[in-house]
């Protein structure tokens, strides 16, 4: 029925950069300090949080990153509210390399590769 990639059912290894939690704490501290709204910058941190641990089950269902073209569509984000997580999937191994508004320029995406 569906097109899921079940050949190889061993799980995937997850890497989390040091870009990913950077940008999460900017998005935090923007959201507490600049529009003075603590609470619902915990919520949001939360919230993308429980995203990015939900790629792990099944990573390629999350769309490719038309942000990061490749020939072999490696890269992936996935999305909570406006921010995109951006991820590589490469063989077994998923490396979360970070978390960006949708909004923002094409190459500050590809800045994260």
């Amino acid at each position: 029925m569906g097109a899921g990639n079940k050949q190889n059912s061993e799980p995937y290894s997850i890497v989390v950069t040091e870009q990913y939690y950077e940008n999460l704490k900017q998005i935090v501290l923007y959201i507490a300090l600049k529009q003075k709204q603590p609470l619902n910058a915990l919520k949001v941190a939360e919230g993308i949080n429980k995203t990015m641990s939900k790629i792990i089950e099944n990573p390629l269902i999350y769309a490719v990153c038309e942000n990061i073209p490749t020939k072999t569509k490696i890269y992936r984000e996935a999305g909570y509210k406006s921010w995109l997580i951006i991820f590589k999937v490469k063989a077994q191994k998923i490396t979360i390399l970070g978390v960006l508004n949708g909004k923002q320029k094409p190459s500050t995406f590809r800045k994260l590769t």
